[in-house]
């Protein structure tokens, strides 16, 4: 299945928006760029953007949820951001931020 980059830009262009013009923490900026893409799939993008978008959602869930009683009490994205070190949301926002530029050169044949 070929790649839409329409669609990955019209996801991609709000989560780095989300990163360069905000001056909320580098934790909540990250968090606000992933549930802009979160719904993306892995296979959505070509492969060398599918490691990275992979990587990104492995890093931004591997805390995982906390659930109590059966109860979900924190998602995994909140509570993964509650022990992540700024320096982790700092590449993470790079990731997010090179993925976009990777798809902004597909998207307009850069």
């Amino acid at each position: 299945m070929p790649v839409d980059t329409d669609h990955l830009w019209e996801k991609l262009y709000p989560a780095a928006w989300k990163l360069a013009r905000s001056a909320d923490s580098i934790h909540d900026r990250v968090g606000e760029a992933f549930r802009a893409i979160r719904d993306l799939k892995g296979e959505d993008f070509g492969p060398e953007e599918r490691i990275i978008y992979n990587e990104i959602t492995t890093r931004m869930t591997r805390s995982g949820p906390v659930v109590e009683n059966g109860q979900l009490v924190i998602g995994a994205v909140a509570n993964t951001l509650k022990t992540m070190t700024e320096t982790e949301a700092s590449e993470i926002a790079e990731s997010i931020f090179e993925l976009f530029v990777q798809v902004a050169e597909q998207h307009f044949g850069a």
